[in-house]
């Protein structure tokens, strides 16, 4: 290497040593001879100084050492009348020599070795009348190899002490991890150790903080799940208690409606009678009626009004609890909400629904698929305008609008169907009623009753006249029989109101104990039966949204309420 050649090793330019020959130095009195040491003790930098000089990591030392260990101004080497002295300049790591770290301000004693903390560099410092022997190095490769790469064991070894370059990094990690100091573990090593101990206490510290954090999160979210558990199960059971309060007093307005127009209707006669006849004393006793009838519609006006109040709290029960739900928009979680939907409107308590039957009305809202019939059957009550008939009559008895699906299954809304021959008698028209039954509710048999021939004398075929028949006789069951549940009206009228009022009336006579649900659960329902209930609920489902189940039809009460002109 040529003479005065500045090589930049990351450490600040310096000069390089001579090579070839041993250097001995001699310089005038008061002049200072500053060589740089890397770990290896190679000389990478050398200076020379009549006066005070300092040095550190910032550019404006005079001896730059570019090592993070070294603090900016690390150290000052001063002098002053009575020879040179050391000032350590509150450096992190201190100015060792051999393995005492020196005091703030320490006098020299020359030649000096200091080590600079932590740090693999080390100062030689001596006067110039004194001749120093430097080491010769090998070569320019070693000397630069050696200024790049410190041994490691350095890093761990106190200045002025042999390096510990065998010590393998096993070795190494023990002694700085181990719990217990050994004998001979320099400054260095237990500075290290210290170090090292305080960075897993910081660690330690923030593992705990990060802990309980995540603890405190779980258990705030622990919380809000149970609290919202809590909060869901008991607007249910308000819901579900609601529910039933809202179907005891349906029961009973349609019970009383009932027997009001039944009373009605006999102080009709009985008024006509007296008429007939002027007999004073008995108009009297009718005028007397009919002040009662009034009070008693007054009543039930004042009833229908706590009824309204009473659904419109139920409802907000359910908004709750919607609201409380998680429920994410999937085709199954909306199918699942028409299906509770038609449920409701049927008059029964959705809150309560099996999962059993969403999963059957799926098997038969498939059925109605693989088949024509759904689609025959709508289009015959289209073009007849046989909707808007049946709606009127199920709105004047105060029933859902969703059993305008019953004669849809019963014929198709064929008003010349005829079923078949049974030992009950032979059922016809729209609305199936069979002689006896369709005689109760004033639709007069022809001659032809028991032939399976159409009959124009019989009112059964008479679809406006048979609609009233069949709401009225649904009105009987739904306030009688079945306690206002939708479904097990339709049970009713498939099993006929005879048959079904012994397996009914055994059960308890409150819409709690007596609906659909425990109706199922207490009895054995007929394929028959079951068939004709379920086919209904999956058409009134797909009639709620027919495109969403692959039908190229309207929903048909939303075309009957809304038509567009």
């Amino acid at each position: 290497m040529a003479d005065d050649k500045t090589v930049f090793m990351g450490l600040g330019p310096f000069k390089a040593a001579e090579t070839d020959v041993d250097r001995t130095v001699l310089a005038r009195p008061e002049t200072l001879l500053v060589d740089l040491l890397n770990s290896g003790g190679q000389v990478i930098a050398n200076y020379a100084f009549e006066n005070s000089f300092s040095v550190g990591r910032a550019q404006e030392n005079a001896v730059v050492v570019n090592d993070q260990s070294i603090s900016r101004h690390h150290m000052e080497i001063k002098r002053e009348p009575d020879g040179w002295w050391l000032v350590d300049l509150n450096s992190i790591h201190g100015v060792y020599l051999d393995t005492q770290r020196l005091a703030v301000k320490t006098k020299l004693q020359l030649p000096v070795l200091l080590g600079l903390g932590v740090s693999p560099f080390q100062l030689q410092i001596a006067s110039a009348n004194i001749k120093i022997q430097i080491p010769k190095p090998k070569d320019d490769a070693t000397l630069f190899a050696a200024a790049q790469t410190p041994v490691l064991s350095q890093a761990i070894a106190p200045p002025g002490s042999k390096p510990q370059q065998n010590l393998s990094a096993d070795a190494i990690k023990n002694r700085l991890l181990s719990e217990e100091e050994s004998a001979d573990m320099g400054d260095y090593t237990r500075m290290v150790r210290r170090v090292i101990r305080e960075d897993r206490t910081v660690r330690t510290k923030n593992y705990k903080k990060l802990i309980w954090s995540l603890g405190i999160l779980f258990l705030i979210s622990a919380g809000l799940v149970t609290y919202q558990y809590l909060a869901l199960d008991n607007a249910r059971k308000l819901a579900i208690n609601m529910f039933y309060d809202v179907k005891t007093l349906e029961v009973s307005l349609s019970q009383a409606d009932m027997r009001l127009a039944e009373n009605v209707e006999s102080l009709a006669k009985a008024f006509e009678e007296v008429k007939d006849e002027k007999l004073k004393v008995s108009q009297e006793r009718i005028k007397a009626e009919q002040a009662k009838i009034l009070e008693e519609k007054k009543r039930l006006a004042e009833e229908r009004q706590k009824l309204k109040l009473m659904k419109a709290k139920y409802q907000e029960y359910l908004q709750e609890i919607d609201f409380l739900r998680l429920n994410f928009p999937t085709d199954e979680q909306y199918e699942r909400e028409l299906i509770t939907r038609v449920v409701r409107g049927f008059g029964e308590s959705e809150l309560e629904l099996p999962d059993e039957f969403v999963t059957q009305v799926r098997q038969y809202i498939k059925k109605w698929r693989d088949t024509a019939r759904l689609r025959i059957a709508i289009k015959n009550m289209q073009d007849n305008h046989y909707g808007t008939l049946v709606l009127d009559a199920l709105d004047k008895e105060g029933l859902p609008a969703y059993f305008m699906y019953l004669p849809l299954q019963e014929s198709n809304y064929d008003s010349k169907a005829i079923g078949p021959e049974t030992r009950f008698g032979i059922a016809k028209g729209a609305w199936q009623f069979l002689a006896t039954t369709g005689q109760e509710y004033g639709l007069p048999p022809g001659p032809l009753a028991n032939v399976r021939e159409y009959d124009e004398q019989d009112a059964r075929f008479d679809f406006a006249q048979a609609t009233q028949a069949g709401a009225k006789y649904l009105k009987y069951i739904y306030s009688k029989q079945a306690q206002a549940s939708g479904l097990l009206v339709m049970a009713s009228y498939n099993y006929g109101h005879n048959k079904v009022r012994g397996m009914v009336e055994k059960m308890p006579d409150n819409p709690r104990e007596r609906n659909f649900w425990k109706f199922s659960q207490q009895y054995e329902i007929p394929v028959e039966t079951y068939d004709y209930v379920f086919y209904i609920v999956a058409a009134a489902v797909i009639g709620e949204d027919p495109k969403h189940f692959g039908f190229d039809f309207n929903p048909p009460l939303l075309q009957i309420t809304n038509p567009i002109n």
